[in-house]
Order: C-alpha cells, then sequence, then structure tokens
C-alpha cells in the first residue's frame, strides 16, 4: 500500500512560529498536580494537625468575665428634645447606630476611667517596667502618655463587645436588640472579675453622662432659638396692630359684613330711587302732554286727580257749568247775568290752567331731589366698592401676617413647654442603662479535637498551595492537555504507558520479529524469552497507540510525499528506540516496504531487542566499502520490514552525517521502500537528527511525559522553527499509568 493514497490531514508547516495559549484555568491540570503531590499534601496537612493539637494540648486555661448591659431606648422627653426643628442627638447613647454605639464604647475616650483606675491600682494586665534609656530619654509626661496607651491597647484588646444573638435583627435587616453582651479575657480570674466590673460600671456612667449631656445641649439650643422667637412674636403683633389702626378695623371679617351689609342696603335704596324717578318723569311727560293738547277742564292726569285744589276748582267748574246752563234757558247770552257767569268759568279756567301749571313745577321740583338721591347713592354705592377692594388687600396681609402669627406663637409655646420638659429631665440622675447580668468568671481551655480539625484544614490549604508552586516550578509536562497548552503543534499519537516494556519485555517480543527461534510461545498464549513470559493481551493495547500513530501519518498533508521519517525526543531518553521500532512494524503490517535505520551513531541499541549484530551497518556505508544489501536485514516475522543497525560508533557522528553520502543514501532507500524511518538521538542535545531531518521528508517529535519540560518543548520548537524543518507533529508518550501517584 502506497503511503500517499490515503486523505491526507492538514498541514503542519515548521515555518509556523511556536505560539503561547493563553492562560485559563485548567481544572484538570490542578487535580492532576494534585494528585501527583498527593504524598507532599498528605505529610503538609498531617504535620500541621499535629502542630495545632500539641500547641492545644500546651496552652494554659483562658478566663473571661461576661456581662450584659441594656440600653434603654430614648424616654418621651429625651423624644421631645429630638423632635425639635434643628436638634438632633446625633452623638447620643440611643440614636446611633448599634455598630458605632460599639465602637464609641471601646474608644479611648470611654475606656480612659478604666484605664486610670487600672494603673492606680497597678492591675497585672498592663506593663508598668520601662527601659532604663526612655527614663532618660524622655520627659515624664510622655513616659505616662505611653504607659496609659498600651494600657488602653491591652485592655481594648481582651475586650470584645457584641449585640445579643437572640432577635439580633427584625426583617429590614437591621439590628433590634439593644443588650449588649461584653466579655474581657484575661489569665488571672480574679484580675478579670475585676476589670469586668470596672468596664461595666463605666459603661452606666456612660450612658447617663451622655444623656444629661444630650440634655444640656437642648436646653443650650433651646435658650438660643427662645429670644429669637420671642421677637418674631413680638414683630408679628406690632405689624398686625399697626394694620389694624391704619385701616381702621377690628378683623376683617367684620369689617367686610358690614360694608357688604351696606353695600346691599345702598343698592335696593338705589333700586327705589330709580323706579319712583322713572315714574315720576312718565308722570311730567304726561300731565304735559294733556296740559298742552287738552282743555283744563279735561285733563285727566294722576297727577291732577290727587290736587286737591285742581279738584275743587273742577267742581266749582262744574257747577258754574250748571248755573249756566240753567240761565241760559232763562236769559240770552248777552244778558248780563249770562256775561257775569261766563267771565266767571273764564276765572275758574284761569285758575285750572295755573293750578295744572303748579302741579308741573311741583312733579319737575320732585324730578330734581331724585335724580339728586340717585346720584348720591350712586356715589355712595361707588365709594364702597372702592372700600371692598381695599379691604381684599388688607385681608390678605391680614391672613399672612396672623398665620404667621400663629405659628410663631406656636413654635414659641413648644419651646417653653419643651425647655420645661428637659428642665425637669436634667435634674432627674436615674442611670439609663441597665446591667442585666452582672460579671461572671468562665473558664475555657484548649478544644484539642477542634484545634487539630483547624491544623488540618489550614494544613490542607497549606499543601495545596505548595504542591500548586512546587508543580509550577517544575514546569512538567504530564498530560496531553499540557501538550497543547504549550504548542499548537498537533499531536499525532498517545503511546501509553505500558509496564511491560517499562520493565524490558518488550526486548523479548521484538526478537521476535528478527530470531522467532529465540523466543517460543508458551501453551498459555503467552511468549517466552529471557526476560520471562510476556502476555499478548498486555501488548495489544499498546500496538494499537502505534497503529493509529501510523495512520495519522500517512494522513498528514506536508511539503513533499512522505517517504522518509525522522524521529527524535526532545530529552535524551534510551526508550525511543521502541518508538521508532513499533512504528516501523505498524507501517509495515500496513502493506508499506518499511526500512527502519538505526541512526543513533552515538549510542546504538536498536540491534540489542533484535537481536541483530552491529559490527557492520548504517556507519559503515556512510563510511564506504560496503553495500546496503549486506547489512539490511528483513524480519522473518513481518516480510515488510527491513532493518538497518548503526554499526561501529564512528568518532565524529556529525561529521560522517554531513557527507553527500547521506543524500545519496536517503534517495536510493526511498526508491526502494515505501518508507524509510530513523531513530535519532535526541534533537535538543545533539545535531545528528537536525541534519538527517534537512533531507528526509518529515520529522516526529517524541515528547516523553512526566519528564519533558514546556520550557524544553519551546526551545525544542524554536529550534526546528529556525532550521525550517519540516515538522509533522508530536508523539506523546506516557511515562507512568493515570492513576498511579507519582514520587514527591
Amino acid at each position: 500500500m502506497d503511503i500517499q493514497h490515503l486523505d491526507p490531514l492538514p498541514s503542519t508547516s515548521s515555518d509556523m512560529a511556536p505560539q503561547e495559549a493563553e492562560p485559563t484555568l485548567d481544572l484538570g491540570r490542578v487535580f492532576s498536580a494534585l494528585r501527583r503531590k498527593a504524598l507532599l499534601i498528605l505529610a503538609i496537612t498531617a504535620a500541621a494537625g499535629a502542630v495545632a493539637g500539641l500547641r492545644a494540648l500546651q496552652s494554659p486555661p483562658s478566663y473571661s468575665a461576661n456581662f450584659e448591659i441594656l440600653i434603654q431606648p430614648p424616654s418621651g422627653e429625651a423624644d421631645v428634645v429630638s423632635s425639635v426643628g434643628g436638634i438632633t442627638q446625633q452623638q447620643g447613647p440611643t440614636s446611633l447606630a448599634l455598630e458605632d454605639q460599639i465602637q464609641i464604647l471601646s474608644s479611648p475616650g470611654t475606656l480612659k476611667p478604666v484605664v486610670d483606675q487600672i494603673l492606680a491600682e497597678e492591675l497585672d494586665i498592663c506593663n508598668f517596667s520601662q527601659p532604663v534609656e526612655n527614663e532618660t530619654a524622655a520627659p515624664e509626661s510622655e513616659m505616662a502618655m505611653d504607659i496609659e496607651r498600651s494600657c488602653y491597647e491591652a485592655v481594648e484588646s481582651r475586650l470584645d463587645i457584641s449585640l445579643n444573638e437572640v432577635d439580633s435583627g427584625n426583617r429590614l435587616g437591621q439590628p433590634s436588640s439593644r443588650i449588649f453582651q461584653t466579655r474581657f479575657r484575661g489569665n488571672a480570674p480574679e484580675t478579670v472579675e475585676q476589670i469586668a466590673s470596672l468596664v461595666a460600671q463605666r459603661f452606666l456612667d456612660y450612658g447617663l453622662e451622655s444623656r444629661q449631656r444630650d440634655i444640656q445641649q437642648g436646653i443650650s439650643f433651646l435658650d438660643e432659638k427662645l429670644p429669637d422667637v420671642r421677637a418674631q412674636v413680638d414683630s408679628l403683633q406690632q405689624e398686625l396692630e399697626s394694620l389694624r389702626q391704619n385701616n381702621n378695623l377690628i378683623t376683617p371679617d367684620s369689617r367686610g359684613s358690614q360694608l357688604t351689609s351696606q353695600i346691599n342696603t345702598y343698592e335696593s335704596q338705589y333700586l327705589d330711587v330709580l323706579v319712583e324717578l322713572e315714574e315720576t318723569l312718565n308722570l311730567y311727560d304726561s300731565l304735559q302732554q294733556q296740559l298742552a293738547t287738552q282743555a283744563q277742564d279735561e285733563a285727566v292726569s294722576p297727577v291732577l286727580s290727587d290736587n286737591s285744589r285742581y279738584q275743587a276748582l273742577i267742581q266749582k267748574l262744574l257747577d258754574l257749568d250748571n248755573q249756566i246752563a240753567e240761565a241760559s234757558t232763562l236769559f240770552l247770552d248777552a244778558t248780563p247775568d249770562m256775561q257775569a257767569l261766563r267771565e266767571q268759568r273764564q276765572n275758574l279756567l284761569g285758575l285750572l290752567a295755573r293750578e295744572g301749571g303748579n302741579a308741573q313745577q311741583e312733579l319737575l321740583i320732585q324730578l330734581d331731589g331724585l335724580a339728586e338721591r340717585e346720584a348720591a347713592l350712586r356715589n355712595t354705592i361707588d365709594s364702597l366698592n372702592v372700600e371692598v377692594d381695599t379691604l381684599a388687600t388688607v385681608t390678605r396681609q391680614y391672613t399672612d401676617i396672623e398665620r404667621e402669627l400663629a405659628i410663631a406663637t406656636e413654635n414659641l409655646d413648644q419651646l417653653l413647654t419643651r425647655r420645661e420638659l428637659l428642665q425637669i429631665e436634667a435634674a432627674q440622675r436615674e442611670l439609663p442603662w441597665e446591667l442585666i447580668s452582672p460579671p461572671t468568671v468562665d473558664t475555657s481551655t484548649a478544644n484539642v479535637p477542634r484545634a487539630v480539625a483547624l491544623g488540618l484544614a489550614l494544613g490542607l490549604l497549606l499543601g495545596v498551595g505548595v504542591a500548586l508552586v512546587l508543580d509550577a516550578q517544575k514546569d512538567v509536562l504530564y498530560t496531553p492537555s499540557d501538550l497543547k497548552r504549550v504548542t499548537p503543534v498537533p499531536m499525532l499519537g498517545l503511546i501509553p504507558h505500558n509496564e511491560v516494556v517499562r520493565k524490558g519485555y518488550d526486548e523479548d517480543y521484538l526478537l521476535a520479529l528478527f530470531n522467532p527461534a529465540e523466543v517460543t510461545l508458551s501453551k498459555n498464549g503467552k511468549l517466552s524469552g529471557n526476560n520471562g513470559l510476556i502476555s499478548l493481551d498486555e501488548m495489544h493495547e499498546f500496538k494499537e497507540a502505534f497503529r493509529s500513530l501510523a495512520a495519522n501519518v500517512q494522513r498528514v498533508k506536508g511539503a513533499k510525499a512522505i517517504r522518509s521519517l525522522v524521529i527524535s525526543s526532545v530529552t535524551e531518553d534510551l526508550a525511543d528506540y521502541t518508538t521508532a521500532t513499533y512504528l516501523a512494524w505498524a507501517a509495515a503490517e500496513m502493506g508499506n516496504r518499511v526500512l527502519l535505520v538505526d541512526a543513533d551513531l552515538r549510542f546504538p541499541h536498536l540491534h540489542e531487542p533484535l537481536g541483530l549484530p552491529n559490527e557492520q551497518g548504517f556507519s559503515n556505508f556512510l563510511g564506504g566499502g560496503i553495500e546496503l544489501r549486506q547489512i539490511i536485514r528483513r524480519s522473518p516475522a513481518e516480510p515488510n520490514l527491513f532493518v538497518l543497525p548503526a554499526g561501529v560508533p564512528p568518532t565524529d557522528p556529525v561529521k560522517l552525517l554531513s557527507t553527500s553520502k547521506i543524500r545519496q543514501f536517503i534517495t536510493r532507500v526511498e526508491v526502494n521502500f515505501d518508507l524509510v524511518i530513523y531513530n535519532t538521538p535526541s534533537y535538543s542535545d545533539f545535531a545528528d537528527a537536525s541534519l538527517l531531518a534537512a533531507e528526509a521528508s518529515g520529522f516526529l517529535l517524541v515528547s516523553n511525559l512526566g519528564s519533558v519540560k514546556s520550557a524544553q518543548l519551546q526551545e525544542t520548537l524554536e529550534k526546528l522553527w529556525v532550521s525550517k524543518i519540516p515538522l509533522l507533529g508530536l508523539i506523546a508518550k506516557e511515562s507512568a499509568p493515570k492513576a498511579a501517584l507519582l514520587p514527591i
């Protein structure tokens, strides 16, 4: 079968420079490192647990005095203080957040009386000794400050204040318990109890001092505020009084009601005058018309009807007309009697005309009076309306001043009331906080199981950290994923670890390829050789890996047809000759004529497991004077497999491989064989592989997992890239089973 007849894999060119993968968290790599360093981790963990347990056993007992204090909520008077505008109790003991209150209770200002008492009684909680040089170099005041500071630090470090764990929060996540649990720790029970009592009494005194300080602050604020509020009230009252005097009113409401009543009255009178004026004018017009168009005795105006004098003259005229009518029957018109009666009638008509004129004059006088009254009423109503408009503006001013005065008066009353309440509160000396449980001393000894457990946990963490650091510093590649992380060069095959190969039994198996007489097949299906029995099943997985490798090599698409392969390793490893041997066997088994050349002229070793003589070989051919057919051996077990031993090691292998005869050799064997495989020494240590690879079709680099380092691999790949050697891919060889724990 021709090696170029299969579908090619993607090409791998050495023109591509080696690249580093971006760093990512590989959990598999981490777990592998931990598995390899399991013994170290266990040792560190055990040591940490033992140290923690021993220290716990040797620790002396410790004493602590515990007491609880209830912080009372603000009293009613204190609530009054907090409600006054501008008054806050941010420094009060009960308005602060409880976490802030804890910091205040443990502050130097709060604990100073306790520290002074400790220093006065010289309790052993503080260190009173001072170096001699400090006594001569520092003044006494500075020494006293240093002693006080160190004593406070000692007290503060042994004092623990916390909220009661029971009901320590509500649904909103805010602390609801106001019970402070306080603990003071020390080495002497009497001293611990005494100092705890001092601290408890100091907390109670601090609560009272804080409360009194807040009340005094409230009183001082009110004393400063009251004069301003009083001045504001007086100013508003004077302004209101001036407004009343200037506008001649008691209240805008009463004046408004009065004006409304007057306007309504005058408007009613005005309407009546208008009606009366209209009626009088109509009577005057009617009278004037009748007097002008009708006879005096025929006028029927209501004005004349109501005039008694006019009606009396009309009656006399009627009587006279009756007399004239009676006399006309007796006398002629020319008689003196008739003449007298008629003159008398004319006199009466003149009187009627004069009386009608008088009535008309009376109506005119009445009309003038009504007109004057109408004008007066209209002027009065207009003036009242103007006064109403003015009153609206005054009312708005009056209302604003009155509202401000009411607010200011109310503020003044509240301030006076609250000042009186605060003065009552200041006179009270009752403690606002309560000691609900007095200091009690508890003795505690070291918990050995807990200390051991913590030591084991810390030791485990430390061991894991040390293991990861050591593994990172060692920089060894253990898994195929480590190879992929370091280089983008494809991995053509993964050769699993084989215990048979590790113990050297593979030499017996390989011996059967050329000397089957020396290795026999036992009844139980095993090969019997110099090293014992070899199980064929144990070699199956190992051989299948090489078959897959051979298939992958056939599919690689290189710069030219792959007729020859140079196999070398990153590190110096004599066992890598098995890689070239088994790959040659796998390719031959697939039907290719394969020539395996031992090109390791420095340390020839391939002939030993094959049981072949090495007096003549590859080096002898390159030196001249021998034919290939004399030194090439054919496997009786695999007809397609041929081997060329290394021959006698030359003095200078590099010089021998640099001759032109190496090119003739490669050209010649590629014509007679489908694939030629060269086993060479380490590429990193010797130039032999580089010289052969420059003339061959491809190059395979063997990486022995568990021994090769990433720096070595990257350096080797960089050399290949610089030399432009056609690297086909990597062959990874596992050095130990996956579940095995490597030594530390």
